[in-house]
């Protein structure tokens, strides 16, 4: 199946705006033959730690995208702040499967505590897969991609893909690509990463996108770059399967 990382410019805390370009990155990702469209993380009012409400609940930016791959008949794989009974939001991934149904929700699980996240947001509890168009895929939020244990725990659960949203600043992107790369590599599986793309006022924060697609061996098959558009590949599954068996990792708790 065909996989398109979204890549576009940020407007801070204005849904409106960013779902109207969601809309357009989607006609483009059909376009180019896309089944699955991937978003960066909080995409519709940008990461951000401050106390600064956002204009719209959780609850109707989830509807949106809901309704996104609903009229276009895609997967899409977008974020929203999840309201949590007595305690403080989570930052979740959110996948639409093409009729509009809830395929997955993922909250990160590992906060970024540097930048204070954990002050805005509660922790998810466990890592969550889907499977998609003959694909398994694990879920995974920005600072999730620095820590391996998650990404070992999708290879055996036997996911073939790990999809990785993410608000990553332009000053480490250097360790974005290391990393992607590096998860896909000793997985031997495929990891798609979509980025954030702008400037934060608020945070004084530069964000460089550098949406990609890495493969088994971890080369990076599709890269976005650092403009608006986005990136798109077919996922190989046959090929995952086929380099786990020769390293004996499928299902593994070893290697």
């Amino acid at each position: 199946m065909r996989v398109y990382c979204a890549q576009v410019a940020q407007v801070w805390n204005d849904p409106e705006t960013m779902f109207a370009r969601a809309r357009e990155a989607v006609l483009r990702a059909v376009g180019d033959g896309a089944e699955m469209v991937v978003f960066s993380e909080q995409f519709a009012t940008g990461w951000r730690t401050s106390d600064e409400p956002s204009e719209v609940s959780g609850d109707v930016v989830k509807r949106q995208w809901l309704d996104l791959s609903r009229e276009f008949g895609v997967a899409v794989v977008g974020s929203y702040a999840r309201d949590v009974p007595q305690a403080l939001p989570q930052n979740v991934m959110l996948v639409a499967g093409s009729r509009g149904e809830v395929l997955a929700e993922y909250a990160k699980l590992h906060l970024f505590t540097p930048g204070g996240e954990e002050k805005r947001y509660s922790a998810g509890v466990e890592p969550v897969c889907f499977s998609y168009g003959g694909v398994k895929f694990g879920c995974a939020v920005c600072f999730d991609l620095r820590f391996p244990e998650l990404f070992r725990a999708y290879l055996k659960e036997g996911c073939e893909c790990v999809i990785v949203q993410a608000a990553w600043p332009a000053a480490r992107v250097a360790d974005w690509e290391l990393l992607l790369r590096a998860r896909a590599l000793e997985n031997r599986g495929c990891v798609v990463g979509a980025g954030c793309l702008g400037y934060d006022p608020c945070c004084g924060v530069d964000y460089s996108g550098r949406g990609m697609i890495c493969d088994p061996e971890g080369r990076i098959v599709a890269d976005a770059g650092v403009f608006e558009g986005g990136c798109c590949c077919g996922l190989d599954v046959e090929g995952v399967m086929g380099w786990r068996e020769r390293w004996g990792m499928y299902f593994s708790n070893e290697g």
